[in-house]
């Protein structure tokens, strides 16, 4: 009888492992979940020295002539004001 209700048990589990398998098919892997689209979109600016696209929270501003001008880094921002544009 014992043995009757292990052996049951062990089918039932097995069903269950089964079922999730074939449910786990359609559903995308851990790694490469979606992103909601909902998250806010970060602006995307040019350097204008070495033409990288960086987010313009983390882009070093200049402004010159009314216009503003974004840079990755220090040394971009210093060489562009060195060549007077």
């Amino acid at each position: 009888m014992l043995i009757r209700l292990i052996f049951l048990f062990l089918l039932f589990y097995l069903v269950l492992l089964v079922v999730r398998f074939f449910q786990s098919l359609g559903q995308p892997a851990a790694g490469k979940r979606r992103q909601p689209d909902s998250l806010p979109k970060k602006a995307m600016v040019k350097d204008e020295v070495c033409n990288t696209y960086i987010s313009e929270d983390e882009a070093l501003k200049e402004t010159k002539n009314g216009r503003i001008y974004y840079f990755c880094s220090e040394d971009c921002r210093k060489k562009f004001l060195a060549s007077g544009k």
